[in-house]
């Protein structure tokens, strides 16, 4: 007969051996949850490596820490000497990237300025009053994204459901960020190396590669919503003359009053280049025939007024061609018409 205190001695073992198994799952149930969300982090991290658009970078950056990393908020800010720390975009509960009007506290004592000075770990808690923003959520992390010449951005997250600072998190963000920095370096440093390689170097303008690639897309555009717009071809008057006559710099310094009188006279959405030597190209964007010619018209008074004798022939799309290297012939055309008719002025084909 089992007596009464074995009895209780096997309820007792029972528990306890009831309540390690529960506390074993919980365990397991957790280094489940790490692991997965260490390999949802990871792959975030080479998604971001693989970005070359520094905006990209910037938007997957905060979604990530909204899913998985799990906070709430996330704000990206650019750092500069200038302007200072000044809030770009963020990311909220409509998981949306979006403009952000959030006023950081940089001043001196601020945890902001604590981090980029590399002074704290970037990590606290809504009742400081050093928090960088005066609706901070819960807990926060700031860290800094560094490129080669100093600190270039922050990212700020807040909002995680824990109530207290987890720090694997914190570390996830940090590692993050130090990966973005690196993919935003290298898209920014490629940005400039192609802008670099699509400009004139004397005037600054598209080079004619770049310009051709411009047209060949507005090209497109308009076949697809019938828009209507002109191809005008400049040339300075009789600028061989003027080179040899008063040497080469006074010729550069004549194409290069060219290429900012143009840019001044164009719109916003009309795209300026240098085609050749001096050669002009501007493509006046949305416009009929009426438009093009007032347009057109105002660049020759423009040029005028600056003391610039220039020819110009206007092709307009589609009424005289319909692809770049007919409307390149017919604007030609119309340049030799103004040409013959005694230049410094525009004709149409």
């Amino acid at each position: 007969m089992i007596q009464e205190s074995d009895r209780r001695s096997s309820t007792v073992e029972s528990s306890t051996l009831t309540a390690r198994v529960f506390a074993l799952e919980r365990a397991c149930a957790d280094l489940r949850d790490e692991s997965d969300l260490a390999r949802a982090v990871l792959e975030a991290n080479r998604e971001i490596a693989r970005i070359r658009k520094p905006a990209l970078v910037v938007g997957k950056l905060l979604q990530t820490m909204r899913h998985p990393l799990g906070f709430g908020r996330a704000i990206y800010a650019t750092v500069d000497r200038v302007n200072g720390v000044e809030a770009k975009c963020q990311i909220d509960e409509g998981d949306v990237v979006e403009a952000c009007d959030e006023q950081l506290d940089a001043r001196e004592g601020s945890a902001l300025l604590g981090v980029l000075r590399g002074e704290n770990d970037g990590t606290g808690y809504a009742r400081e009053l050093s928090a960088p923003l005066v609706d901070v959520r819960g807990w926060y992390v700031l860290c800094v994204l560094r490129a080669a010449d100093g600190p270039f951005g922050v990212i700020y997250v807040d909002g995680h459901p824990s109530g207290a600072i987890r720090p694997r998190e914190a570390e996830l963000v940090q590692n993050l960020a130090s990966v973005a920095a690196v993919s935003i370096e290298n898209g920014t440093l490629l940005e400039r190396t192609q802008e670099l390689a699509s400009r004139d170097p004397l005037t600054g303008l598209l080079n004619r590669r770049a310009f051709s690639e411009r047209v060949s897309a507005i090209i497109s555009r308009a076949f697809a919503l019938q828009a209507q717009f002109a191809y005008a071809l400049i040339d300075v008057d009789d600028f061989k003359s003027l080179n040899d006559g008063m040497g080469h710099a006074h010729g550069d310094e004549i194409l290069k009053d060219m290429a900012q009188t143009l840019l001044a006279a164009s719109r916003a959405d009309d795209v300026v280049g240098r085609y050749a030597g001096d050669e002009f190209v501007v493509l006046i964007n949305n416009c009929d025939a009426d438009l093009a010619r007032a347009l057109v018209a105002r660049l020759s008074t423009s040029l005028r007024a600056r003391d610039l004798r220039c020819s110009i022939g206007v092709a307009l799309y589609p009424r005289d061609a319909t692809g770049e290297h007919g409307l390149i012939e017919a604007a030609d055309r119309a340049l030799y018409n103004t040409k013959r008719a005694g230049k410094n002025g525009f004709s149409f084909y």
